[in-house]
């Protein structure tokens, strides 16, 4: 009798751990394990250009999409009077006529731009700043809190160009949704209809049967008739050739 609790206690725990595992994979639709939180930021490096190695500005932004950071940059770059376009021989993109009085004064910028993905899958906006006699650095305070801060004003535009964009995304599944459901109405009802049709026929096959029934009976008694007048004649026949 020892064994029975001992085996209740191993069939308890394996019930436990079952319930357990399923209660842990029960998470909501369209959350994400260890989704990392995020904050913009803007750091300096000694990178590669089409001019050599130079220092850049680059900032990291809350999004995947290379393509949007690059076109919300030209169109960042036009509210200070920049022209962006590809540079030949180079896999940036420059920008000429910006005019940042905070980075350089009254004469207008040159500045080279490009994007890469970072380990973690976020795009890095890399930017150099040519100033004439050398690139933008850390050590021009002033001017380096002026970029830093323009940086960090344009990834809050590329977040909500981002956004945007996953509005847009969301209104037109939205709209699929929706149209999906008219298509299942009209079918709905379509099926309704189609049983009123068949509901209609199986009446009309009910009173077809009655019909055919009350039929049947006449023309059993037309037999019945017939028989009997065959059958009176072929008397009558025999009897005519016995004479």
């Amino acid at each position: 009798m020892k064994t029975l609790p001992l085996f209740l206690s191993f069939c308890f725990a394996i019930f436990s751990s079952n319930v357990f595992s399923q209660v842990v994979d029960m998470e909501p639709i369209g959350t994400q394990k260890n989704q990392p939180s995020f904050t913009s930021k803007v750091y300096e490096s000694e990178e590669n250009m089409v001019n050599g190695t130079n220092n850049a500005l680059i900032v990291i932004l809350e999004v995947t999409s290379e393509k949007l950071v690059e076109k919300t940059w030209k169109d960042f770059m036009k509210d200070y009077g920049g022209k962006t376009k590809g540079v030949r021989g180079g896999k940036e993109d420059v920008t000429t006529g910006a005019s940042i009085v905070g980075i350089g004064g009254v004469n207008t910028l040159t500045i080279y731009s490009r994007t890469t993905i970072n380990m973690d899958g976020y795009v890095e906006l890399l930017t150099w700043y040519d100033l004439g006699d050398e690139y933008l650095d850390g050590s021009r305070k002033q001017q380096y809190r002026e970029a830093e801060d323009m940086l960090l004003k344009f990834a809050h535009e590329v977040k909500v160009e981002n956004t945007k964009n996953e509005l847009d995304d969301a209104e037109k599944r939205l709209k699929s949704y929706k149209n999906d459901m008219d298509k299942l109405q009209r079918q709905n009802n379509g099926y309704h209809k189609d049983i009123e049709d068949a509901e209609k026929k199986i009446e009309q096959a009910k009173e077809n049967i009655v019909k055919n029934e009350e039929q049947q009976a006449d023309a059993t008694q037309k037999i019945d008739l017939q028989s009997q007048l065959v059958e009176e004649i072929k008397r009558r026949l025999s009897e005519m050739k016995k004479q």
